[in-house]
Parts: C-alpha cells; sequence; structure tokens
C-alpha cells in the first residue's frame, strides 16, 4: 500500500489531517502581529565622548582616532562614522543587519575600555548607547489652545500628555516640540553688575548658594517622632530677585538689582507652528520591537479619551500617522488576494468546464493559504506587505498539483474504471511528480531564505512562507485531493453542457498545439538560433534595464529641510519661513502643515546651517488626490526653489528598513590629507553632480564656512592680576551661553534656571569688555584685558567614515532617474577627479551596492539548488538540463515587459525573476 492508498481507503483520516491544517492556521492567524515590513534588527552603537573647551581638530587627533582605532576589531562592524566638533566626539557604529546589539555593545565597551588610557585623563567617559537608524516618529501630533498661554500649554503637555503617552504599550519617546517650556529667566545687566561689583561667578555661586535642597533630618521625643522640612529653595521670580548676591559692610546687593526675571520659556531659538499658526508639536516614536500598527490604535484610543478631559479651548490635529500607509498598503494586499483566488478560480473552471471537479483543487487554496499561518507563526514572522504578496503568489501555485491529480484521476474514470480504483492508480501514477513539482518550487527559494543583507532580511519571510504553502499544497494533493477525486467525479464529469464545450475546445486546442510542435520539431536549426537570440537578449536586457533599490512609495507626506548660511539664526530663517505658508496652502492636495524652525543649540537638529526649518506637509488620503507625491514634489521644486536666503529641499520619505537617512544617494569621499583638500574635491564634485538635472538637493556635511570666535587667555596676566580661568570662562559662558545654572520646583516637576546677559549687550564681541572680573586685590578688571579675540572660518564638524577623512554628499532624485543611474554618474565624476580620493557609500545607496551583487549569485544558486534536486529525482544528471533550459527563454519575456513598461532591477523584480525560475522548472517537469 502505498502514501497516497492510505488517505483514498480513509477518506475521514483525510478530512481530519486536512480539518487540523485548517483549524491551526485560523488559531495562528489572529495570533500573528501586523506590520508593513519583516521585523529587521538594525544594530547602531553610538559613541559619545564630552572634552570641555577643547577645539574640533584636537578633539579628532586626541579621542575620535584613538577610539575609532580599537572600536574597529569589533566583529559584525558595516561601517564606522564619527564627527568631531568643539568639545565633542560623536562616533556611531553600525553592525551588519541581525547582528546581536547586546553582543555589540558587549564587545564594544571592552575594546573602549582598553582604550582610555590613550585619551586625555581629563575628558569624560565615554556614554555608550543603542541607537535604531530608523527612529523616526512615525506618529506628528500638534496642539493649540485658544485659552492658555503658549507657556502654559506646553507644561501641560509635559505633564499630563507626555507621561501617559510614554506609557502606551509600544510607545518607546515621546518628543515635545515647543519654544515655550518654562524656565527662571535672569536677563543680566552688566554695567549694573559692574556698578555694584557683581562678577559673573558671584552670580552663578549666588543662583547655588541661594537656592538648596538638602534633607533637614527629624525630631525625636519619647514618645513620637516629627520630620523637618527646611524650606531652602526658591520658585517664584519675586524670590529669585530678592536672592542676595554679597553684603558688603551691611549694603546688600540682590540679584534685582543687577537684572530682571520672569518665569518665561527656556529657548528662544525655537519656532513652532502648525498651518501658519503657533503650536507645539508632539512626535511618538515606537519601541524597536514594537508593532506600529498596535501602537497607532493605542496612540489613537488614547486621543479619544482626552478629548474629554483636554481643558476648555485646546485642541489638537493628527498631523501625520505613517501607520495609515501601513494599513491601506496591506489592505490593497488583501483585496488582490481576493481578486487573485477569485480570478484563479475562474480561471480552472474555465478550463475544467465542471463543478464537481472544480472542488478538488479549489479546497487547496484555503487549506494551503490558511494552514500556512501556522507554520508562520512557529518560525516568528509577522503579517505583513511581502508575507501577504507570497500568499497572493501562492494561490496560483498551490492548484496546480490538485489540477494534475484530478485530471490523471479522471483519465482512468474515462477509460471505464471505477471512481476508487481510478483514484488509486492515478494517484500511484502521478505522487512522483507531485514530490517533484513540490520540491522544486520550493528549492528555488531557499537560496532567498540564506541570503544576507538587506534583501535576505526582507525576503526570508516572503520565500519561506511561499515555500511553505507549496509544501502544505503537496501534502493536500497527495492526500485529500485523491479521496475527494474518488468521491465527487463520476464518468460524465467532462461531457455534456458547458463541460462538454470546454473539454471539446480542450481537445481542439491540443490538436492544434501537437501539429505545431511536430512542425517546429522538423526545423531544429531554427529553434536553436531562436534560442542563441533570445539568450542575447536576455544579456542584453540585464545590461540596458536600470536599476535601483526600490520603487518609490506614496505614504502620503512630504518632508522638507532648508540649507541656510552658517552664520543665519532664527530671525534670519522665520523671515523666510512664512513665505512657506503660501506655498503649501496654494497645493490642492494638501492636508495640514507643519513647520520647526530653530537654531543649532535648540531643539532640533540642523541639517544645513546654524539655523534651520524642517516641514511636515499632509497629504489628503490617496482616493482624493488625482497627483502623486512625486508629481507634487516636482510642481513644488520651482516655488520654494524661488525662495531667497534659504534653500527649501523637498523630498518624499520612502525609507526601508535598515536605511539611516530618508535620501537615497549618499555617497562618502574619502581621502589621506587636509580638510581643505577634501572640501575642495567635495565642491568638485557637487557642481558636476548640479549639471545633471535628474540629480536633486545636493549637500554635503562637510562645510569650511563655520565663522568662530577663538578667546585666547592671557594666562600670564590673568596669573599676575589672580584671576581664576575658571572664573574667565564663567563670565564668557553666562555673558554668551544659555548655562543651566539650577534649578526650580513647580507642583512636583522640575524647571531649569538660566542666567543671561540681555540682549542688547551681547549682539557683538566687542561687548566682551561688558563682563568685568575680581581681581585678587578685589577690584574689577574689564574680560577684554585678559583676553585676545580672533575670527577664524572652520568646518561645522570634522568627519570620518571608515576611520578616513571624509565627506558625505546626499541628494535625491527627480522621478524616472534610478539610484542605479545616479551612482554610475557619480562615479563616473569621482574617476575624473583624482585618483586620490576614494568612494564609499551609506544609507540607501550602501544597501543598493550591497544587494545589487547578491541577486545574481541567488539567480545561480536557485538553478543550482533546482538542478540538484531534479537529478537526484530522475537520478540523471542529464534530464535536469531540458527543464533549465527553458528558464532563460522565460525570463527574456519578464525582461521585456520591465522594458516596455519602463520598469528597473529592483530587490521586488529581482525576486519575481527567482520566483520565474521555479514556475518555469515546474512546467518543464
Amino acid at each position: 500500500m502505498t502514501f497516497t492508498d492510505i488517505f483514498i481507503r480513509r477518506p475521514v483520516l483525510a478530512t481530519v489531517v486536512s480539518l487540523i491544517i485548517l483549524f491551526i492556521g485560523i488559531k495562528a492567524y489572529f495570533s500573528l502581529p501586523v506590520r508593513q515590513y519583516p521585523k529587521i534588527d538594525v544594530a547602531a552603537v553610538n559613541v559619545n565622548v564630552t572634552y570641555l573647551g577643547t577645539a574640533a581638530d584636537i578633539i579628532e587627533s586626541l579621542i575620535t582616532t584613538p577610539y575609532e582605532n580599537a572600536i574597529s576589531g569589533v566583529d559584525g562592524i558595516d561601517y564606522i562614522t564619527s564627527a568631531s566638533t568643539n568639545g565633542q566626539s560623536s562616533i556611531t557604529v553600525y553592525f551588519n543587519l541581525g547582528y546581536d546589539i547586546n553582543s555589540a555593545v558587549t564587545d564594544l565597551t571592552s575594546k573602549i575600555s582598553a582604550a582610555k588610557w590613550q585619551v586625555p585623563k581629563d575628558a569624560y567617559d565615554p556614554a555608550i548607547s543603542k541607537v535604531d537608524p530608523n527612529a523616526q516618529p512615525t506618529i506628528y501630533l500638534t496642539f493649540d489652545s485658544s485659552s492658555m498661554s503658549p507657556e502654559n500649554l506646553t507644561d501641560y503637555l509635559y505633564r499630563v500628555i507626555q507621561p501617559q503617552m510614554q506609557v502606551l504599550p509600544g510607545v518607546g519617546t515621546v518628543q515635545v516640540w515647543s519654544a515655550h517650556k518654562y524656565a527662571m529667566r535672569v536677563w543680566l545687566n552688566p554695567y549694573a553688575m559692574a556698578a555694584r561689583n557683581i562678577t559673573a561667578s558671584d552670580i552663578i555661586n549666588g543662583l547655588y548658594a541661594g537656592n538648596v535642597r538638602a534633607p533637614s533630618g527629624f525630631l525625636k521625643t519619647n514618645t513620637q517622632e516629627f520630620n523637618i522640612n527646611t524650606i531652602s529653595d526658591i520658585n517664584t521670580p519675586k524670590e529669585f530677585t530678592n536672592l542676595v548676591l554679597s553684603n558688603n559692610n551691611g549694603q546688600l546687593t540682590r540679584l534685582g538689582d543687577v537684572s530682571w526675571v520672569e518665569l518665561g520659556s527656556a529657548t528662544t531659538r525655537v519656532d513652532v507652528s502648525m498651518d501658519g499658526k503657533p503650536a507645539v508639536f508632539i512626535g511618538i516614536t515606537p519601541q524597536i520591537t514594537a508593532n506600529p500598527l498596535d501602537m497607532s490604535m493605542q496612540v489613537n484610543k488614547y486621543l479619544e479619551y482626552i478629548k474629554q478631559n483636554m481643558p476648555a479651548g485646546m485642541n489638537f490635529k493628527m498631523l501625520i500617522d505613517t501607520a495609515d500607509f501601513i494599513r491601506d498598503s496591506i489592505k490593497e494586499v488583501k483585496k488582490t488576494f481576493i481578486e487573485a483566488t477569485i480570478l484563479v478560480i475562474a480561471i480552472v473552471f474555465l478550463f475544467l468546464g465542471s463543478w464537481r471537479v472544480l472542488l478538488v483543487p479549489v479546497v487547496t487554496i484555503p487549506l494551503s493559504l490558511i494552514g500556512v499561518f501556522g507554520i508562520m507563526l512557529a518560525m516568528g514572522y509577522t503579517i505583513n506587505t511581502l508575507t501577504l504578496l507570497a500568499l497572493v503568489l501562492a494561490i496560483g501555485m498551490v492548484v496546480d498539483d490538485a489540477i494534475v491529480v484530478a485530471e490523471n484521476i479522471y483519465r482512468h474514470i474515462a477509460e471505464g474504471k471505477s471512481p476508487l480504483e481510478a483514484a488509486l492508480i492515478g494517484a500511484r501514477e502521478i505522487q512522483f511528480a507531485i514530490i517533484s513539482i513540490t520540491l522544486t518550487l520550493a528549492a528555488v527559494y531557499a537560496p532567498i531564505g540564506f541570503m544576507g543583507g538587506l534583501t535576505g532580511a526582507l525576503f526570508k519571510e516572503f520565500a519561506f512562507t511561499l515555500a511553505s504553502a507549496v509544501m502544505i499544497s503537496g501534502f493536500i494533493a497527495l492526500t485529500l485531493s485523491p479521496m475527494m477525486c474518488s468521491k465527487v467525479i463520476v464518468p460524465n464529469a467532462f461531457s455534456g453542457g458547458f463541460a462538454g464545450i470546454i473539454h471539446e475546445l480542450s481537445d481542439k486546442l491540443m490538436v492544434f498545439y501537437r501539429n505545431s510542435l511536430e512542425k517546429i520539431l522538423k526545423v531544429r536549426p531554427i529553434v536553436v538560433i531562436v534560442m542563441a537570440v533570445v539568450f542575447g537578449g536576455c544579456a542584453l536586457l540585464f545590461q540596458v534595464l536600470p536599476s535601483d533599490l526600490a520603487p518609490k512609495e506614496d505614504e502620503g507626506w512630504i518632508f522638507s529641510f532648508t540649507s541656510t548660511p552658517s552664520t543665519a539664526n532664527l530671525d534670519f530663517v522665520k523671515k523666510y519661513q512664512d513665505m512657506l505658508v503660501p506655498i503649501y496652502k496654494s497645493v490642492p492636495e494638501g492636508e495640514h502643515f507643519g513647520i520647526i524652525s530653530s537654531s543649532s543649540t535648540g531643539t532640533t537638529t540642523s541639517s544645513g546651517g546654524s539655523a534651520s526649518t524642517m516641514s511636515f506637509f499632509s497629504l489628503k488620503p490617496w482616493e482624493e488626490r488625482k497627483r502623486s507625491v512625486d508629481e507634487i514634489i516636482t510642481s513644488l521644486f520651482p516655488k520654494l526653489w524661488g525662495i531667497p536666503g534659504i534653500l527649501v529641499f523637498p523630498l518624499n520619505p520612502d525609507q526601508l528598513p535598515g536605511a539611516s537617512s530618508f535620501h537615497p544617494i549618499g555617497v562618502a569621499l574619502q581621502i589621506m590629507g587636509s580638510y581643505e583638500d577634501l572640501n575642495s574635491i567635495t565642491q568638485k564634485v557637487m557642481m558636476e553632480m548640479k549639471k545633471n538635472p535628474a540629480i536633486v538637493n545636493i549637500d554635503a556635511d562637510l562645510k569650511m564656512d563655520q565663522l568662530q570666535f577663538n578667546v585666547n587667555i592671557d594666562r600670564n596676566k590673568a596669573g599676575d592680576l589672580g584671576v581664576p580661568v575658571s572664573d574667565i570662562a564663567n563670565a564668557i559662558n553666562l555673558g554668551f551661553g544659555e548655562p543651566l545654572i539650577t534649578n526650580f520646583i513647580i507642583q512636583g516637576h522640575k524647571y531649569d534656571v538660566m542666567p543671561e546677559l540681555e540682549e542688547q549687550y551681547r549682539s557683538s564681541p566687542d561687548l566682551i569688555s561688558s563682563l568685568q572680573l575680581r581681581t585678587l586685590s578685589n577690584n574689577l578688571v574689564p574680560l577684554s584685558n585678559l583676553v585676545k579675540i580672533q575670527e577664524k572660518i572652520q568646518p561645522r564638524s570634522l568627519n570620518h567614515f571608515q576611520q578616513l577623512r571624509a565627506s558625505t554628499i546626499s541628494a535625491d532624485l527627480m522621478p524616472g532617474y534610478t539610484m542605479g543611474q545616479a551612482l554610475n554618474y557619480i562615479q563616473n565624476i569621482v574617476k575624473k577627479i583624482g585618483s586620490n580620493v576614494s568612494i564609499d557609500y551609506v544609507g540607501q545607496s550602501r544597501q543598493f551596492m550591497q544587494t545589487s551583487g547578491t541577486m545574481l549569485y541567488t539567480f545561480i544558486f536557485a538553478l543550482i539548488f533546482i538542478f540538484l534536486v531534479l537529478a537526484a529525482q530522475f537520478e540523471s544528471f542529464r534530464d535536469p538540463f531540458i527543464v533549465l533550459f527553458s528558464v532563460p527563454l522565460s525570463t527574456f519575456g519578464a525582461l521585456l515587459a520591465l522594458f516596455l513598461t519602463h520598469g528597473t532591477l529592483n530587490i521586488y523584480s529581482e525576486i519575481g525573476l527567482v520566483t520565474l525560475v521555479g514556475l518555469i522548472s515546474k512546467h518543464g517537469i
């Protein structure tokens, strides 16, 4: 008794086994998480070292380089970047996709500890932290109020909204972007300070001494115990105004005598607006392991809850929720899944013509596609666009085996055998072919599942989900399908009525095919010539088809950032950012837009100058607009670039997992020479890139335009006068910085105390003479007597890539121009520039370069796997070639279709070609 006989003779067993597969799949479906892409572990570690008061070039040589040399020996590193700025070294280590982040941190920590002896002892200890390059907010909210002041609104968000959102399931961080966080601002008058013999150190010491929080103890009697609370801290502007700074023979000098104090905003370097009106932003970033759909659902539930509890006049708007795109993407795939199922059933029925026979292959569809969810759950997979795509492709595959079984069994029924006898004989005859087809299809995806890099990480779940569905369909075809044939197929299944018409047409088609085949076999040389031409066409199409990482997605919003002059401040940026408002309002597809402007010392990151603007422009739902996001961006370019003073770069924030940048182009230029030489090369490359109109938003992180005032201390004179260097540093920091001297508490929340010179006294370096220092003889001396100010132009940061001095050029592409074309263009430019510069890649460009070479090897290995499986099944090393010769011929058709539809060779189309290998091999069998 063969394997198939058992299930034909025991129909209940065959039914129960299939039902078990079905019910396990149903249970697993409701347990599987839903994501846009498969979960990809992106491992990156940041090492920050602070060395206050040290120039960037010293930081580079004494801190960055020694630590980079030590880190480079850690296993699993993809690449290392670093930035050395005044007083700060920041090193980011990117590990290969899927590398264990905990192991990475452990190895990194030990290497850094071993290298600490090489750096100055007074430098701060390295701060090592895990980094997710994709850790960007996925939800942006804006809040405004008609009844609350901006400070009160911001304080309410910090006190109430942020803590409650922070504990929602899946939420990683909740950032509040506002220009109005409370702080005690102490605005100092340097001339009043000099008149009352008060120095910067007196201000600092007075704030420390006059605002103290210390435990007081308790009072204990024979029978009782009482706590003692000394109210030694202060928290109102009046109390700070009355703070005593000095007592000169009974003459008290208070803080209010040399300043004015207000409860104001912590920063004056940030401006936030929504649809052109002042607002406060909240950005919500999911946890690394979180499901963004679940997090979005939790946040929206919370927003519905706070609607009933918000203060009167307070409103919020959902600016961007990227989960909407994920939901719609998965919804579209599910819709395609249903459409494909209906089409497959319709086509199968048209070729079979019998509802009774149709039941055999149709039952295979739900059993295979639902049953595979159990395997997905066991393997830790998720329901995402790629696993759903695998199921869509599987619809047409899983019915094939059952159709082959049904047709072979019916052939025996038509010859006069009983349905049971026909099922037994027919299943025995066909089981080897079914096993061959199933194993061949499963084998073609094995190389994809074991690939490394982005393609392997993305398509591992796709490959094994599709292979598992095919394996289940093969099992169903050998168990349930023969049993059903013995029960539902009758001798006249294909005769009479519609079935008879279909059967007659099939016979005519078969005759036509047989006659055509006989004619073709008589002209074999022509067939060989055609085959050779097709082979050559394949090679040619591979060369001419443009390459890309992945097609651009329309996620429904546009991100823009600005590049500004290096000396620009917030007032400069605000002057021009207001011109964005009418431009955004003129876009008919626009819904809301938010703008955040900041200086380099603000709460947001500068992306071009000392001050910058980034904006978020949400579009109407896809079904309510006719233009895509790329078309809208194209129409925005001339308007945005017409704004004087700043360069506004709009882009489509489509970002694959693992990329560390929104920009598709990221090229690192490396040299062994100076930054001046590197800057010269960078400018030449950028000038050549700008000649290509398809490459836009070109920018580089090396900018030799930062004006800096170096304050050189005359240490001999300071020593003669008895002025400590720390007093000089305190005076400069108090005069031109925003030092956080101490803090105060209101209703259980802590806020900063920030003393600073009034704005009119810090608008020019010449005003440094207004600051006074106390000498050893208790006299005051102007700070200008002890320092000399020198202007210097320097890079904004000294950057390394793979331990070499580097400049990273980023750019965006116009629609229709691919990443492969752009990178080839840039590579040719660099070759012409000279041999003393090397080129490397970051972000999406690095992913493209890493995946472009692996797909060819995957294609070859897929063919090898199929060949070996077929050789083992046919017990021949010659017969598999008969099957595999059809692969290049079909590949030509696929490549020609891409060429005619202006498609590209990207990770999706390349996976499609590998899938085609399995399908064509199955037909060959």
